[in-house]
């Protein structure tokens, strides 16, 4: 009798065990991410992130030009004359970038490299000439 109940239990381990093997829990399927293969797509993206980028630096340069309108309203006339010279000359250069930017967001591939360049190389001017004037005033 031992022997059965002993015969049994080990059965019952045994389908107990199987059955637990059998009932798993579905496994959710990964989303797949995008196809990296599509080097357009990728382009597209960082282009993108690079206009959002130099706007924000092009709205930093507006404010420092800004301030620097401020102050030269606080200067004696002379220098104020002089002042607003030069910020004319930083504000049409802006202006530049800003429409080389617009050109830069609406370029094809083919023309966003060579534009992209010529941007960057005005940006990087127009900082020097903020940070001199900085230095001056």
């Amino acid at each position: 009798m031992k022997f059965l109940w002993g015969v049994g239990v080990l059965v019952a381990l045994a389908l107990a065990t199987t059955a637990c093997d059998k009932i798993k829990a579905p496994v959710p399927e990964l989303q797949k991410p995008p196809a990296a293969s599509d080097p357009a797509a990728v382009k597209a993206d960082e282009r993108t992130a690079l206009a959002q980028t130099a706007q924000k630096e092009l709205d930093e340069l507006r404010a420092s030009i800004a301030e620097f309108r401020r102050k030269a309203e606080t200067a004696n006339q002379q220098s104020q004359a002089k002042l607003n010279e030069e910020i004319e000359i930083l504000e049409a250069e802006l202006r530049d970038l800003q429409a080389k930017l617009t050109e830069l967001k609406s370029a094809t591939r083919e023309s966003w490299n060579q534009l992209n360049t010529s941007f960057d190389q005005a940006l990087k001017t127009l900082k020097v000439r903020i940070a001199d004037f900085r230095q001056k005033s």
